[in-house]
């Protein structure tokens, strides 16, 4: 598990994680989420033991980062936002270096590698320079480094930048299948997009913890109301007019798309698209727009 206390990061003498408490359990997928420059690459970073603390702690399975780095390190798959920069290093020698740091050795080290190179999709391409290799792979490549020695703690910074949808489904499953093995999963999400398969959200301001909570719109819901878009090609004026029966902001805009004001506390959304198929709307897609998590940064 994951706990911070009070953890403060002071970057060219500029605080940029100011006093953070959270705690990560065994078997839960947290994600963080906050606008550029709020803190969430370096709050990854620190518990990953890439970054030193200033002040307070942060612990990891019981280890503390700033007195254990070593056995943190160990319980510790981490994965930063892009490939170190070491023009002409190969994608196998890379996943070498990277398995001998971590202790493994001879058929150990070679089953290690191997098996990063599959998940990656790299085993036709192992001797490819890291410079070489398309935004897809690089980051399936640092996932499948974290997992070489079978850590029981992933962080993961900017997990789904640079995939297409079939990996960007991939990275889900491993995210889902983590947590479901009862390891623990602390992400940052830069586009505040995130994934059902995620069971927690902690949501950064300027380097503060600002709001936390279980996964699900209905655990911020107090005092806040959501945008919700229904879409229903062509009809979107005849679908506004349906729902300005039921009062709140209604706005049809374009010919296809009609947004709604939601109190998640007094209404379900769901009731609204219930309404507009009931009057012969054919209603193609409907959900946040921008996603959940998205508008709690605005």
């Amino acid at each position: 598990m994951i706990r911070c206390e009070r953890a403060t990061v002071e970057r060219a003498g500029r605080v940029v994680i100011e006093a953070v408490s959270l705690a990560v359990a065994s078997g839960q997928a947290a994600a963080v989420v906050g606008r550029t420059g709020s803190g969430k690459s370096t709050l990854l970073a620190a518990v990953a033991t890439a970054v030193p603390l200033h002040s307070g702690e942060i612990l990891v399975n019981g280890r503390s980062v700033r007195r254990e780095p070593e056995g943190v390190r160990a319980a510790v798959g981490y994965v930063p936002d892009r490939l170190p920069a070491w023009p002409g290093l190969r994608a196998a020698e890379f996943l070498e270096l990277v398995g001998v740091a971590a202790g493994l050795r001879g058929k150990q080290l070679r089953q290690a590698v191997t098996r990063a190179l599959e998940m990656a999709g790299l085993v036709t391409s192992g001797q490819a320079p890291l410079d070489t290799l398309a935004a897809g792979h690089r980051k399936r490549l640092l996932v499948s480094r974290a997992l070489l020695h079978d850590p029981q703690v992933l962080i993961l910074d900017d997990p789904f930048g640079g995939l297409d949808p079939f990996e960007r489904g991939e990275m889900e499953r491993l995210v889902g299948d983590a947590h479901l093995m009862d390891r623990t999963v602390l992400a940052a999400i830069d586009n505040a997009d995130v994934p059902g398969c995620f069971t927690h959200l902690f949501v950064l301001r300027e380097g503060r913890l600002e709001t936390a909570g279980l996964a699900d719109p209905g655990a911020f819901a107090a005092g806040r109301t959501w945008t919700y878009a229904i879409v229903c090609r062509g009809a979107a004026e005849a679908a506004a007019r349906v729902l300005e029966q039921r009062g709140g902001g209604v706005r049809a805009v374009d010919a296809d798309t009609v947004t709604i004001t939601v109190d998640s506390e007094r209404s379900d959304p769901a009731d609204a698209v219930a309404a507009v198929v009931r009057a012969g709307i054919a209603v193609e897609r409907a959900g946040y727009q921008p996603p959940w998590p998205a508008q709690l940064i605005r």
